[in-house]
């Protein structure tokens, strides 16, 4: 039975740092997916989370989770296998929380860098002041990949981080920065590090593999809808467009939060 409603954009080329802390600490089975295209018609989820962004977890209670690290650290606190992707408070613990802090940033510049593409004048200055903080990052991730052993919610997050890169360099970043990107070239570790990682069963069951349930704005609307009234909310309020559209013309983001 599931008791979680998860919002989030399912993308297949995509790990989803929220999907494999579910998998790991072994409480996806209580999780239903409910697919969102924050920009499309029909997907708004702005009456539970002001934010209209994915992830989003409701609780069954009514009680509406946003931000990545909130929801995945909830998801870790209610672990029913004994496994906890945060380590104890102690070195690790700071450890990993840094390599999940790099993760999460060097995600959201890219997707600084990958909104220029929607822009009839794209302002180079913004990638090239972004891009040497690409290349660190990416370097630091090589040489974390060395050292580091188990599995914890840093490792989750640079997974994440790296399959959303490399969307969007498949996509095409904007100029000034390179057409065609390879993170994996000069960084050995860090490449044996991510094929090894993603033979997880918990990140295997899902990445590149194509969502095939209900992924239509109606089912959104209809979970919006359950969560409002398990609050106590009405239901029947008009669902609000989309924050953004890209203008006619523009390339395909691709861009998600996580």
């Amino acid at each position: 039975m599931t008791s979680m409603k998860l919002f989030y954009s399912p993308f297949q080329d995509f790990i989803h740092k929220t999907i494999v802390v579910a998998e790991e600490v072994g409480v996806w089975e209580q999780i239903e997916e409910v697919p969102v295209y924050p920009r499309k018609e029909g997907y708004s989820i702005a009456a539970l989370n002001p934010l209209a962004k994915v992830p989003t977890l409701a609780l069954m209670d009514g009680t509406v989770l946003f931000c990545s690290q909130t929801v995945v650290e909830y998801l870790d606190s209610i672990s029913t296998n004994g496994v906890r992707v945060y380590p104890a408070p102690g070195q690790a613990r700071w450890d990993a929380l840094t390599r999940l802090g790099l993760a999460d940033t060097f995600f959201d510049i890219v997707t600084r860098i990958i909104h220029e593409r929607l822009l009839a004048k794209p302002g180079e200055h913004i990638v090239e002041w972004h891009w040497p903080k690409i290349i660190r990052t990416l370097d630091r991730m090589e040489q974390d990949a060395a050292r580091l052993e188990g599995f914890d919610i840093g490792q989750i997050a640079t997974l994440q981080a790296l399959t959303f890169f490399e969307r969007q360099v498949t996509l095409t970043l904007p100029p000034p920065a390179p057409e065609t990107f390879d993170w994996r070239e000069g960084r050995p570790a860090l490449a044996l590090w991510f094929e090894l990682a993603i033979q997880r069963p918990s990140v295997a069951n899902h990445f590149n593999k194509p969502f095939t349930g209900d992924d239509s704005p109606d089912l959104c609307q209809a979970k919006v809808a359950e969560v409002l009234r398990a609050q106590g909310r009405e239901t029947g309020n008009p669902v609000a467009p989309p924050d953004f559209v890209a203008p006619e013309g523009a390339a395909e983001s691709g861009a998600l939060k996580h």
